[in-house]
């Protein structure tokens, strides 16, 4: 994988659920230092927080629902579409829980990061927390990366550490980190916006314009 972005400084973000990530990027735009706007918010279904945010800032919405197409590819295709529209330079999956496919990646490769609430390549999926706590490590953490066509396998842009706490539990232990996370996507998203990146097989260089 090779890419760089593009000089378009507005974002798309997909969501799907309460959307705290989404606020802290929402947050940080309402500063013009931050030098990023969020075009549009996308979902995968209706009825959650995370639009409700996006609709309270002002900011456009659209859902694409799997069950709404024949196939997964199908929806894969028209989430890309929708996407499109929007013309972002940055796609940020902000709690999305469905993985994107072939097509959506044919077309925005190199250009989509996820977060994963674990220090990758270990804990991948969707229990991070909870398996660095049965594996008992004492430092875990969280990663921006972007993403590919593996489960958090992409690229990593940026990872910060998170202590465990002899006490923790997976939901406080998650907790910790997801403050953590918040800020580590607030940071990375407006750097690689303002000052652009490139991506070389595993290295991801921010500050490539």
């Amino acid at each position: 994988m090779s890419a760089a972005l593009s000089s378009g400084r507005h974002v798309v973000v997909l969501v799907s659920g309460a959307g705290t990530n989404l606020q802290a990027l929402i947050d940080a735009t309402n500063s013009s230092d931050y030098g990023v706007r969020i075009a549009a918010v996308g979902a995968d279904r209706h009825g959650i927080e995370g639009l409700d945010r996006a609709e309270r800032a002002g900011i456009p919405t659209f859902v694409c629902r799997v069950a709404d197409f024949p196939t997964r590819a199908d929806w894969d295709v028209a989430l890309a579409a929708r996407v499109a529209a929007y013309e972002p330079s940055l796609v940020v999956l902000a709690g999305f829980m469905k993985l994107v496919g072939a097509n959506f990646l044919a077309a925005y490769a190199g250009r989509t990061v996820n977060t994963h609430p674990a220090l990758s390549p270990s804990f991948p999926g969707m229990h991070g927390p909870a398996d660095a706590l049965t594996y008992g490590v004492k430092v875990t953490g969280c990663t921006l990366f972007v993403v590919d066509g593996g489960v958090d396998t992409g690229p990593i842009v940026d990872q910060q550490a998170v202590r465990v706490a002899p006490d923790d539990t997976p939901e406080t232990l998650h907790e910790r980190i997801k403050v953590v996370e918040r800020a580590m996507l607030v940071d990375c998203v407006g750097r690689m916006v303002r000052e652009g990146y490139a991506v070389d097989g595993r290295t991801v260089r921010v500050g490539a314009r």
